[in-house]
């Protein structure tokens, strides 16, 4: 029995022995089969002129309204020449409003007389026009709200329509630019990109920036239009089974 014993633990052993060789076998396989590259892009970009906005967008509903006002006419000699030189004659201000119920960092930026981009969709059209900041209400008790006139109404527009308000908050025009990813920072969050110079190499160069949208970056300081710049961009593959599988760093 003994011996029946030792010849069963040496079977058993041998067993582990050839499974645990075989899970080594097949892992090194799977890790064949899949392996990573990492590929690095240099991008150039060149500084140009660009019109920057910022801006702040709000949805409301259009209003018809019509206003009563009283003006002075002086004396007109073909219509009455023996009145009074100060008549006063009711004349009736006809509008088209939106109001915008507005929470937003940058509301106290808001304010009177500012343009305004509207875009109305009516049906299966997209009619636009422009218009002016007329109020701002700002009450901290409620949400603020800002009054909107369009100022170039025309046949199409009518009440109860629904308008998309883009006000220009802040505007520079034909400022040097750079495109948003352009813009590096060191450790102290310090603002600087990579400055291709004469011999193609490039060198570190801090800027100060202004205005920002969506795309560009204002340049106050440290380059001029035509100047340009680099920066690397790094992306890995993953190679599974033949497949590529690409990851951006």
């Amino acid at each position: 029995m003994k011996n029946k014993s030792w010849i069963i633990i040496l079977i058993m052993g041998i067993a582990l022995t050839i499974s645990i060789g075989y899970s080594i076998i097949i892992s090194q396989k799977n890790a064949d089969k899949e392996s990573t590259v990492t590929t690095t892009s240099i991008i150039e970009m060149t500084a140009t002129t660009a019109t920057i906005k910022n801006t702040l967008k709000g949805t409301g509903t259009v209003k018809y309204k019509e206003e009563n006002n009283i003006i002075e006419n002086q004396e007109t000699v073909e219509l009455e020449e023996s009145t009074e030189n100060n008549d006063l004659t009711e004349n009736i201000k006809k509008t088209y409003e939106i109001t915008l119920s507005v929470e937003d960092k940058d509301f106290n930026k808001v304010q009177e007389n500012q343009a305004v981009e509207i875009s109305i969709k009516k049906e299966e059209k997209i009619l636009n026009y422009i218009g002016r900041v007329k109020h701002v209400n700002k009450d901290p008790l409620v949400k603020s709200t800002i009054d909107i006139e369009i100022t170039n109404p025309d046949e199409n527009l009518q009440a109860d329509l629904q308008a998309v308000c883009t006000i220009i908050v802040e505007k520079a025009e034909n400022v040097v630019a750079l495109p948003i990813e352009a813009i590096q920072k060191d450790e102290e969050q310090k603002k600087y990109v990579d400055l291709v110079v004469e011999d193609g190499n490039t060198t570190k160069l801090y800027i100060k920036t202004g205005l920002s949208d969506d795309y560009y970056v204002e340049i106050k300081e440290g380059l001029n239009v035509g100047d340009r710049v680099q920066i690397i961009k790094s992306s890995t593959t993953v190679v599974n089974n033949g497949e590529k599988k690409s990851m951006p760093l």
